[in-house]
C-alpha cells in the first residue's frame, strides 16, 4: 500500500458490488496465512466490506496485481535452528482515518523461523504512541503465553522470552508497577505485562526503529523499506 494512500469510508464515492468485494477480501485473507506481506493492506481494505466504494476496490486490485507479480515468494523455514521463542511488537498511532484508532502488530519466532504474526486494529483510542505500543505489547504477551503452553505440551520448555520493542517508555512502564497519572486510564487487563516482567516470564528489550520488522504489519511503507523488511521476516524466492 502506498505511503500516501489513506483509505477512509469515502461516503461520497461510487459504490461497487458488495458480493464481489467480499469474495475478493475472503480470498486474500486466506492467502495471508502464508503471505504476511499483504496482511496490513488486506486488513485495511477488509474494514470497508459493509459499504465498499470504488476507491476501496482500486486498492484491492492493486494488492492482487502485487501478488501476481510475486508468486515466487514464500516463507523459508530452515531445519537447523534452535527452539528459543522471541517476539517483536509495535503499533502505529491514530493510523485509521475514520476513528483514529491504532493497529497492533507482532511477529513471533521459534529460533529463526517466523511462526505466528498478527496485525489487528485496537479497540480503543490511545492518547500517545507509548499507550498504543503498551497495548500492543500486552496483546503479544498473551500470544506468547499460548505459544509457551503449546511448546510445553511438546516438552519444549522455555526460559525468559525476549520481547523486542522500539519504545523505551513501554519498557519503563513494564518495570514500574505504580499506576501514575499518565497510564492509570489504560484498561487494567493490559497491566499484566508488569507481572510477567517481574516473574521473568518475558523480558522487554529495546530495538532501534530501523530494526523493527513489525512495521510491515502496521503501516504503509515506501518500496525500499518494504522490500527490506519483507526479506528480513523470511519471505524469499522459493524454487
Amino acid at each position: 500500500m502506498p505511503t500516501n494512500l489513506k483509505l477512509s469510508k469515502d461516503e461520497s464515492g461510487k459504490g461497487v458490488d458488495e458480493t464481489l468485494y467480499r469474495s475478493m477480501i475472503g480470498s486474500l485473507l486466506y492467502l495471508t496465512a502464508s503471505r504476511l506481506d499483504i496482511t496490513f493492506s488486506v486488513g485495511v481494505c477488509a474494514r470497508y466490506q459493509a459499504c465498499p466504494k470504488e476507491s476501496h476496490l482500486i486498492a484491492l486490485k492493486r494488492i492482487i496485481r502485487y501478488i501476481a507479480g510475486t508468486l515466487e515468494l514464500g516463507l523459508w523455514y530452515p531445519f537447523d535452528t534452535h527452539s528459543d521463542v522471541a517476539c517483536y511488537t509495535d503499533a502505529d498511532w491514530a493510523g485509521n482515518v475514520d476513528d483514529r484508532k491504532n493497529t497492533s502488530g507482532g511477529c513471533f519466532y521459534i529460533g529463526n523461523c517466523l511462526v505466528v504474526w498478527m496485525s489487528k486494529k485496537q479497540n480503543s483510542i490511545s492518547l500517545s504512541i507509548a499507550e498504543a505500543e503498551y497495548i500492543a505489547t500486552g496483546s503479544c504477551c498473551s500470544q506468547l503465553l499460548w505459544i509457551k503452553q503449546i511448546l510445553r505440551d511438546y516438552r519444549i520448555d522455555q526460559g525468559t522470552i525476549v520481547v523486542f520493542c522500539d519504545n523505551t517508555s513501554v519498557i519503563n512502564i513494564s518495570k514500574n508497577p505504580v499506576l501514575h497519572s499518565r497510564i492509570k486510564h489504560i484498561d487494567i487487563k493490559h497491566h499484566f505485562i508488569c507481572d510477567l516482567v517481574e516473574d521473568k516470564v518475558v523480558l522487554l528489550e529495546y530495538v532501534p526503529t530501523e530494526g523493527q520488522i513489525v512495521d510491515i504489519l502496521i503501516k504503509p511503507l515506501d518500496v525500499s523499506r518494504f522490500e527490506s523488511l519483507r526479506k528480513s521476516i523470511g519471505l524469499c524466492t522459493v524454487n
